[in-house]
Protein backbone atom coordinates (compact mmCIF):
# COMPACT_ATOMS: atom_id res chain seq x y z
CA UNK A 1 0.00 0.00 0.00
CA UNK A 2 0.66 3.30 -0.82
CA UNK A 3 0.68 4.76 2.50
CA UNK A 4 2.00 8.45 2.24
CA UNK A 5 1.53 11.37 0.86
CA UNK A 6 4.67 11.60 -1.56
CA UNK A 7 6.07 15.20 -3.00
CA UNK A 8 6.12 15.83 -6.74
CA UNK A 9 9.40 16.21 -8.73
CA UNK A 10 7.89 18.86 -10.58
CA UNK A 11 4.22 21.07 -10.90
CA UNK A 12 2.47 22.17 -13.95
CA UNK A 13 2.34 26.50 -14.66
CA UNK A 14 -0.53 27.84 -14.93
CA UNK A 15 -2.12 31.01 -15.04
CA UNK A 16 -5.50 32.36 -13.31
CA UNK A 17 -8.92 30.97 -14.85
CA UNK A 18 -10.01 34.18 -16.92
CA UNK A 19 -5.99 34.38 -18.63
CA UNK A 20 -6.13 30.53 -19.20
CA UNK A 21 -9.50 31.10 -21.43
CA UNK A 22 -7.84 32.08 -24.86
CA UNK A 23 -5.09 29.71 -24.51
CA UNK A 24 -7.42 26.58 -23.56
CA UNK A 25 -6.94 23.37 -25.84
CA UNK A 26 -10.44 22.62 -27.62
CA UNK A 27 -10.74 20.85 -30.90
CA UNK A 28 -11.80 22.46 -33.86
CA UNK A 29 -14.92 20.48 -35.19
CA UNK A 30 -13.37 20.24 -39.18
CA UNK A 31 -10.36 18.81 -36.94
CA UNK A 32 -11.39 15.44 -36.20
CA UNK A 33 -14.69 13.46 -37.25
CA UNK A 34 -16.54 12.44 -33.40
CA UNK A 35 -19.56 11.27 -31.98
CA UNK A 36 -21.28 13.32 -29.32
CA UNK A 37 -23.68 12.36 -26.92
CA UNK A 38 -26.31 14.37 -24.78
CA UNK A 39 -25.68 15.16 -21.74
CA UNK A 40 -27.35 13.93 -18.85
CA UNK A 41 -31.00 14.41 -18.61
CA UNK A 42 -30.77 16.23 -22.15
CA UNK A 43 -32.86 15.52 -24.97
CA UNK A 44 -30.96 16.33 -27.33
CA UNK A 45 -28.90 13.44 -30.01
CA UNK A 46 -26.77 16.15 -32.17
CA UNK A 47 -23.76 18.49 -31.18
CA UNK A 48 -23.56 21.51 -29.40
CA UNK A 49 -21.81 23.96 -31.51
CA UNK A 50 -18.70 25.18 -29.02
CA UNK A 51 -18.92 28.30 -27.95
CA UNK A 52 -15.49 28.72 -26.02
CA UNK A 53 -15.75 33.01 -26.16
CA UNK A 54 -18.73 32.88 -23.35
CA UNK A 55 -18.10 33.96 -19.69
CA UNK A 56 -16.81 31.11 -17.84
CA UNK A 57 -16.54 32.53 -14.98
CA UNK A 58 -20.40 33.46 -14.78
CA UNK A 59 -21.60 29.92 -15.98
CA UNK A 60 -19.09 28.19 -13.46
CA UNK A 61 -20.87 30.34 -10.72
CA UNK A 62 -24.17 29.66 -12.02
CA UNK A 63 -23.58 26.04 -12.18
CA UNK A 64 -21.73 25.96 -8.64
CA UNK A 65 -24.78 27.93 -7.78
CA UNK A 66 -26.93 25.32 -8.08
CA UNK A 67 -25.76 23.78 -4.86
CA UNK A 68 -26.73 25.83 -1.94
CA UNK A 69 -22.66 26.49 -1.48
CA UNK A 70 -20.12 26.10 -3.89
CA UNK A 71 -18.53 23.94 -1.97
CA UNK A 72 -20.42 20.60 -1.33
CA UNK A 73 -20.83 17.24 -1.40
CA UNK A 74 -23.64 17.29 -3.67
CA UNK A 75 -22.69 15.67 -7.57
CA UNK A 76 -22.31 18.04 -10.05
CA UNK A 77 -25.31 17.85 -12.86
CA UNK A 78 -24.30 16.47 -16.34
CA UNK A 79 -21.25 14.92 -17.55
CA UNK A 80 -17.75 16.31 -18.69
CA UNK A 81 -16.38 16.40 -22.05
CA UNK A 82 -14.64 13.97 -23.83
CA UNK A 83 -10.73 14.27 -24.11
CA UNK A 84 -8.68 13.87 -27.51
CA UNK A 85 -6.25 11.22 -27.23
CA UNK A 86 -2.78 13.45 -28.82
CA UNK A 87 -0.53 10.38 -28.50
CA UNK A 88 -0.78 7.71 -25.65
CA UNK A 89 -2.71 9.90 -23.28
CA UNK A 90 -5.56 7.60 -22.70
CA UNK A 91 -4.29 6.88 -19.60
CA UNK A 92 -3.64 10.84 -18.45
CA UNK A 93 -7.76 11.21 -20.43
CA UNK A 94 -9.41 8.65 -17.87
CA UNK A 95 -7.51 10.15 -14.98
CA UNK A 96 -8.93 13.51 -15.24
CA UNK A 97 -12.24 12.54 -15.66
CA UNK A 98 -12.54 10.43 -12.66
CA UNK A 99 -11.23 13.39 -10.58
CA UNK A 100 -13.31 15.92 -12.89
CA UNK A 101 -16.28 13.39 -11.39
CA UNK A 102 -15.75 13.63 -7.90
CA UNK A 103 -18.09 15.44 -6.42
CA UNK A 104 -16.49 17.65 -3.61
CA UNK A 105 -13.41 18.25 -5.86
CA UNK A 106 -15.24 19.56 -9.03
CA UNK A 107 -17.78 21.19 -6.87
CA UNK A 108 -14.84 23.68 -5.39
CA UNK A 109 -12.82 23.76 -8.66
CA UNK A 110 -16.41 25.08 -9.84
CA UNK A 111 -16.33 27.88 -6.92
CA UNK A 112 -13.12 29.13 -8.55
CA UNK A 113 -12.13 30.21 -4.82
CA UNK A 114 -8.62 28.59 -5.39
CA UNK A 115 -7.42 30.79 -8.48
CA UNK A 116 -9.00 33.90 -6.91
CA UNK A 117 -6.60 34.17 -4.12
CA UNK A 118 -3.95 32.29 -5.26
CA UNK A 119 -0.63 33.69 -5.19
CA UNK A 120 1.13 31.18 -7.18
CA UNK A 121 -0.37 31.32 -10.04
CA UNK A 122 2.31 30.35 -12.89
CA UNK A 123 3.33 27.45 -11.10
CA UNK A 124 0.27 25.94 -9.56
CA UNK A 125 -1.49 22.50 -10.00
CA UNK A 126 -4.40 23.67 -8.26
CA UNK A 127 -5.36 26.54 -11.14
CA UNK A 128 -5.04 23.87 -13.98
CA UNK A 129 -6.79 21.13 -12.56
CA UNK A 130 -9.63 24.59 -11.39
CA UNK A 131 -9.34 25.46 -15.47
CA UNK A 132 -9.62 22.00 -16.77
CA UNK A 133 -12.57 20.72 -14.41
CA UNK A 134 -14.65 23.84 -15.40
CA UNK A 135 -14.02 24.00 -18.89
CA UNK A 136 -15.13 20.02 -18.96
CA UNK A 137 -18.06 20.88 -17.08
CA UNK A 138 -19.91 23.70 -18.84
CA UNK A 139 -18.94 22.40 -22.61
CA UNK A 140 -20.05 19.03 -21.50
CA UNK A 141 -20.74 17.83 -25.12
CA UNK A 142 -17.60 19.29 -26.77
CA UNK A 143 -13.90 17.50 -26.60
CA UNK A 144 -11.50 18.85 -25.40
CA UNK A 145 -7.24 18.24 -25.26
CA UNK A 146 -5.97 16.96 -22.27
CA UNK A 147 -4.56 20.52 -20.71
CA UNK A 148 -0.75 20.67 -20.93
CA UNK A 149 -0.84 22.71 -17.64
CA UNK A 150 -1.72 19.08 -15.92
CA UNK A 151 0.43 16.83 -17.98
CA UNK A 152 3.30 18.15 -19.18
CA UNK A 153 5.46 17.18 -16.33
CA UNK A 154 4.78 14.08 -16.07
CA UNK A 155 4.07 12.62 -19.88
CA UNK A 156 6.87 11.69 -22.02
CA UNK A 157 4.74 10.97 -25.29
CA UNK A 158 4.60 7.04 -24.28
CA UNK A 159 2.28 4.69 -22.37
CA UNK A 160 2.31 5.22 -18.55
CA UNK A 161 0.56 3.88 -15.70
CA UNK A 162 -2.89 6.06 -14.74
CA UNK A 163 -2.18 4.71 -11.11
CA UNK A 164 0.88 6.58 -11.02
CA UNK A 165 -0.22 9.40 -12.87
CA UNK A 166 -3.52 9.86 -10.41
CA UNK A 167 -0.78 9.91 -7.34
CA UNK A 168 1.30 12.48 -9.21
CA UNK A 169 -1.32 14.51 -9.63
CA UNK A 170 -2.56 14.20 -6.29
CA UNK A 171 0.61 14.82 -4.59
CA UNK A 172 0.89 18.31 -7.11
CA UNK A 173 -2.38 19.42 -6.31
CA UNK A 174 -1.54 18.71 -2.15
CA UNK A 175 1.82 20.84 -2.23
CA UNK A 176 -0.23 23.56 -4.63
CA UNK A 177 -2.65 23.88 -1.24
CA UNK A 178 0.28 23.96 1.05
CA UNK A 179 2.18 27.15 -0.12
CA UNK A 180 -1.07 29.19 0.73
CA UNK A 181 -2.86 32.23 -0.97
CA UNK A 182 -2.99 36.25 -0.86
CA UNK A 183 -4.63 36.43 2.20
CA UNK A 184 -3.33 33.23 4.60
CA UNK A 185 -0.27 30.76 5.29
CA UNK A 186 -0.57 27.66 3.79
CA UNK A 187 -2.85 24.86 5.67
CA UNK A 188 -1.24 22.61 7.74
CA UNK A 189 0.18 18.54 6.54
CA UNK A 190 -3.06 17.26 7.42
CA UNK A 191 -5.82 19.87 6.56
CA UNK A 192 -5.49 20.50 2.99
CA UNK A 193 -8.47 20.14 0.64
CA UNK A 194 -6.65 16.94 -0.97
CA UNK A 195 -5.99 15.22 2.55
CA UNK A 196 -9.82 16.62 3.34
CA UNK A 197 -11.15 14.43 0.60
CA UNK A 198 -8.91 12.00 -0.20
CA UNK A 199 -7.17 11.06 3.13
CA UNK A 200 -7.25 8.48 5.40
CA UNK A 201 -5.02 6.63 7.69
CA UNK A 202 -3.90 2.90 8.62
CA UNK A 203 -2.93 1.43 11.89
CA UNK A 204 -0.28 -1.20 11.95
CA UNK A 205 -0.23 -3.57 15.03
CA UNK A 206 2.98 -5.78 15.53
CA UNK A 207 2.40 -8.30 18.32
CA UNK A 208 5.03 -10.19 19.90
CA UNK A 209 4.16 -14.02 20.02
CA UNK A 210 6.45 -14.53 23.20
CA UNK A 211 6.04 -11.64 25.62
CA UNK A 212 2.52 -10.60 23.74
CA UNK A 213 3.48 -7.10 23.63
CA UNK A 214 2.25 -4.88 21.01
CA UNK A 215 3.62 -2.15 18.86
CA UNK A 216 1.61 -0.03 17.16
CA UNK A 217 2.19 3.06 14.35
CA UNK A 218 -0.28 5.23 12.35
CA UNK A 219 0.11 5.95 8.49
CA UNK A 220 -1.84 8.51 6.33
CA UNK A 221 -2.59 7.01 2.90
CA UNK A 222 -4.30 8.68 0.21
CA UNK A 223 -5.21 5.25 -1.78
CA UNK A 224 -5.02 1.58 -0.70
CA UNK A 225 -3.92 -0.92 -2.90
CA UNK A 226 -5.10 -4.16 -2.50
CA UNK A 227 -3.62 -8.01 -3.84
CA UNK A 228 -6.00 -9.68 -5.96
CA UNK A 229 -4.03 -12.80 -6.97
CA UNK A 230 -5.83 -15.10 -4.57
CA UNK A 231 -9.14 -12.71 -4.12
CA UNK A 232 -12.23 -13.12 -5.97
CA UNK A 233 -13.66 -9.79 -4.82
CA UNK A 234 -13.44 -6.99 -3.71
CA UNK A 235 -15.04 -7.58 -0.44
CA UNK A 236 -11.94 -10.92 -0.23
CA UNK A 237 -8.92 -8.77 -0.68
CA UNK A 238 -10.21 -6.13 2.07
CA UNK A 239 -10.33 -9.22 4.09
CA UNK A 240 -7.04 -10.49 2.88
CA UNK A 241 -5.55 -6.91 3.58
CA UNK A 242 -6.99 -6.77 7.07
CA UNK A 243 -5.75 -10.79 7.73
CA UNK A 244 -2.92 -11.20 10.35
CA UNK A 245 0.64 -11.82 8.62
CA UNK A 246 3.43 -13.80 10.54
CA UNK A 247 6.43 -12.64 11.10
CA UNK A 248 9.13 -15.68 11.57
CA UNK A 249 12.44 -16.92 10.38
CA UNK A 250 14.58 -13.79 8.35
CA UNK A 251 11.07 -11.63 9.15
CA UNK A 252 10.77 -11.76 12.73
CA UNK A 253 10.23 -9.12 14.61
CA UNK A 254 13.16 -7.53 17.05
CA UNK A 255 10.99 -7.08 20.25
CA UNK A 256 11.82 -4.43 22.69
CA UNK A 257 11.06 -6.07 25.60
CA UNK A 258 12.53 -9.75 24.70
CA UNK A 259 15.74 -8.14 23.47
CA UNK A 260 15.90 -9.98 20.49
CA UNK A 261 14.34 -11.40 17.69
CA UNK A 262 10.83 -13.09 17.85
CA UNK A 263 8.06 -14.37 16.32
CA UNK A 264 5.26 -11.82 15.84
CA UNK A 265 1.98 -11.18 13.89
CA UNK A 266 1.27 -8.06 12.29
CA UNK A 267 -1.67 -6.97 11.41
CA UNK A 268 -2.46 -3.56 9.18
CA UNK A 269 -6.67 -1.70 9.40
CA UNK A 270 -7.78 1.38 8.56
CA UNK A 271 -7.94 3.82 11.34
CA UNK A 272 -9.06 6.64 9.67
CA UNK A 273 -11.76 6.70 6.55
CA UNK A 274 -11.16 8.66 4.04
CA UNK A 275 -14.33 10.33 2.29
CA UNK A 276 -13.24 9.35 -0.97
CA UNK A 277 -12.02 6.15 -1.12
CA UNK A 278 -9.36 4.81 -4.03
CA UNK A 279 -9.14 0.77 -3.62
CA UNK A 280 -6.18 0.39 -6.64
CA UNK A 281 -6.38 -3.35 -7.56
CA UNK A 282 -2.87 -4.43 -8.15
CA UNK A 283 -2.94 -6.21 -11.61
CA UNK A 284 0.62 -5.60 -12.67
CA UNK A 285 3.77 -7.20 -11.86
CA UNK A 286 6.05 -4.48 -10.27
CA UNK A 287 9.19 -6.85 -11.92
CA UNK A 288 7.93 -7.84 -15.37
CA UNK A 289 5.16 -5.65 -16.37
CA UNK A 290 2.76 -8.79 -16.29
CA UNK A 291 -0.75 -8.26 -15.83
CA UNK A 292 -3.03 -10.43 -13.24
CA UNK A 293 -6.32 -10.68 -15.69
CA UNK A 294 -8.20 -12.63 -13.16
CA UNK A 295 -12.50 -10.92 -12.68
CA UNK A 296 -12.44 -9.66 -9.59
CA UNK A 297 -16.11 -8.51 -8.47
CA UNK A 298 -16.83 -5.30 -6.74
CA UNK A 299 -19.91 -3.82 -5.13
CA UNK A 300 -21.73 -0.19 -5.84
CA UNK A 301 -22.47 -0.06 -2.29
CA UNK A 302 -19.79 -0.56 0.18
CA UNK A 303 -19.30 -1.38 3.88
CA UNK A 304 -15.90 -0.83 5.03
CA UNK A 305 -16.72 -1.25 8.79
CA UNK A 306 -15.20 -4.60 8.81
CA UNK A 307 -12.10 -3.42 8.16
CA UNK A 308 -11.58 -1.08 10.49
CA UNK A 309 -9.51 -0.64 13.37
CA UNK A 310 -12.91 -0.22 15.33
CA UNK A 311 -15.03 -2.78 13.90
CA UNK A 312 -17.29 -2.01 16.21
CA UNK A 313 -20.79 0.77 15.57
CA UNK A 314 -22.81 0.84 12.08
CA UNK A 315 -21.85 0.81 8.65
CA UNK A 316 -19.27 2.63 7.01
CA UNK A 317 -21.36 2.44 3.38
CA UNK A 318 -19.13 3.82 0.17
CA UNK A 319 -21.08 4.37 -2.77
CA UNK A 320 -19.66 3.95 -6.26
CA UNK A 321 -18.74 6.51 -8.59
CA UNK A 322 -16.20 5.87 -10.89
CA UNK A 323 -14.35 3.04 -12.11
CA UNK A 324 -10.64 2.95 -13.85
CA UNK A 325 -10.46 0.12 -16.72
CA UNK A 326 -6.98 -0.95 -18.52
CA UNK A 327 -7.59 -3.38 -21.63
CA UNK A 328 -4.32 -5.01 -22.38
CA UNK A 329 -1.70 -7.75 -21.35
CA UNK A 330 1.19 -5.46 -19.58
CA UNK A 331 1.82 -2.16 -18.18
CA UNK A 332 3.60 -1.55 -21.45
CA UNK A 333 0.41 -1.42 -24.22
CA UNK A 334 -3.25 -1.65 -23.93
CA UNK A 335 -5.61 1.17 -23.47
CA UNK A 336 -7.34 3.11 -20.50
CA UNK A 337 -10.74 3.96 -20.09
CA UNK A 338 -13.16 4.97 -17.29
CA UNK A 339 -16.79 5.13 -16.47
CA UNK A 340 -18.21 7.48 -14.36
CA UNK A 341 -21.43 8.08 -12.66
CA UNK A 342 -23.29 11.78 -12.97
CA UNK A 343 -24.91 13.94 -10.69
CA UNK A 344 -27.97 12.30 -12.51
CA UNK A 345 -27.01 9.05 -10.98
CA UNK A 346 -26.78 7.60 -14.52
CA UNK A 347 -23.56 5.76 -15.79
CA UNK A 348 -21.43 7.03 -18.84
CA UNK A 349 -18.48 5.66 -20.69
CA UNK A 350 -15.63 7.90 -20.80
CA UNK A 351 -13.27 6.40 -23.59
CA UNK A 352 -11.11 9.24 -24.66
CA UNK A 353 -13.07 11.94 -26.94
CA UNK A 354 -15.78 9.52 -26.63
CA UNK A 355 -18.56 9.99 -24.53
CA UNK A 356 -21.71 7.32 -23.90
CA UNK A 357 -24.61 6.54 -21.63
CA UNK A 358 -24.10 2.70 -19.93
CA UNK A 359 -26.06 0.62 -17.88
CA UNK A 360 -24.47 -0.09 -13.93
CA UNK A 361 -24.96 -3.46 -14.47
CA UNK A 362 -22.11 -3.57 -17.20
CA UNK A 363 -20.05 -1.28 -15.50
CA UNK A 364 -20.05 -3.59 -12.32
CA UNK A 365 -18.79 -6.80 -14.94
CA UNK A 366 -15.55 -4.64 -15.81
CA UNK A 367 -12.35 -5.50 -15.05
CA UNK A 368 -11.59 -2.68 -13.18
CA UNK A 369 -8.10 -1.24 -11.91
CA UNK A 370 -8.80 1.49 -9.73
CA UNK A 371 -11.95 2.03 -8.04
CA UNK A 372 -13.83 5.52 -6.92
CA UNK A 373 -16.28 5.68 -4.05
CA UNK A 374 -17.50 8.33 -1.95
CA UNK A 375 -18.43 7.82 1.49
CA UNK A 376 -22.81 7.87 1.68
CA UNK A 377 -23.22 10.26 4.48
CA UNK A 378 -21.03 12.96 2.92
CA UNK A 379 -22.97 12.75 0.09
CA UNK A 380 -26.46 12.61 2.15
CA UNK A 381 -25.36 15.89 3.48
CA UNK A 382 -25.99 17.05 -0.25
CA UNK A 383 -25.32 21.46 0.13
CA UNK A 384 -24.35 21.49 3.21
CA UNK A 385 -20.65 23.23 3.85
CA UNK A 386 -18.01 23.16 6.36
CA UNK A 387 -16.66 25.98 5.23
CA UNK A 388 -12.77 26.81 3.93
CA UNK A 389 -10.73 29.25 3.60
CA UNK A 390 -9.80 30.44 0.14
CA UNK A 391 -6.61 28.68 0.04
CA UNK A 392 -8.14 24.98 0.03
CA UNK A 393 -7.86 24.39 4.11
CA UNK A 394 -10.55 23.46 6.30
Amino acid sequence: MEAALRLSEGESHCKTFTACRSSFDTVDPEEVSLCFYPSAGSNESTPATPDVYQDETQDAAKLAARNEHSVSWERPEGVGAGLLNTGNTCYLNATLQCLTHTPPLANYMLSQEHSRSCCHQEDCTMCAMETHVTQSLLHSRDVMKPPKKLTATFHKDKQEDAHEFLMFTLNAMHESCLRGSKHSEGPSEDSSLIHEIFGGSCRSQIKCLSCQGTSDSVNPFLDISLDINTAQSVNQALENFVKPEELCGENAYHCDHCQEKMPASKTLTIETASKVLLLVLNRFSDFTGGKVNRKVSYPESLDLRPYMSQPEGGPLVYALYAVMVHAGMTCHCGHYFCYVRAGSGKWYKMDDSKVERWDVTSVLSEPAYVLFYVRETELNKGSHSRGRNPSGSL
